[in-house]
């Protein structure tokens, strides 16, 4: 069975992904049969190159995508495309180059968490001293 799938680029700790369509039994970043864009993380905000028509293409042959390729072309519109294609519509043309927004905001590391606590707790220290020095002159 044909998936859909990423296969990692890039070096340690700098990741890059081709999105590519490549036989089940493969390995992650061994062989595959052909590339059908790139999705790189940790540009900000997440940029993803897709060729539609290709993606298309191997999605009407009956390729699976993975759920992180499927969520990525949800979010490029392929999804939306491929749709309008089985419902009698045109085969799209233009590559699709788009970026992906983060549905959730980054944590901070404990180190950041807890200076961040320290700095709205002296704040709060700060803001209630002139109260309590009001209250004491009058």
């Amino acid at each position: 069975m044909v998936r859909l799938r990423l296969a990692r680029m890039g070096n340690r700790k700098r990741p890059y992904y081709r999105v590519v369509a490549a036989e089940e039994a493969h390995r992650r970043d061994g062989r595959f049969i052909e590339i059908v864009g790139t999705y790189d993380p940790l540009a900000k905000p997440a940029k993803v190159d897709l060729m539609p028509d290709v993606a298309i293409k191997w999605l009407s042959n009956g390729a699976q995508p993975t759920d992180t390729v499927k969520r990525l072309f949800a979010k490029a519109g392929v999804l939306a495309q491929w749709q309008a294609v089985k419902a009698g519509g045109e085969m799209p043309t233009d590559r699709v180059n788009d970026s992906v927004e983060r549905t959730r905001p980054p944590r901070p590391s404990k180190k950041t968490a807890t200076r961040i606590a320290e700095e709205e707790k002296a704040k709060a220290e700060a803001a209630a001293k002139p109260a309590e020095e009001a209250g004491a002159e009058a």
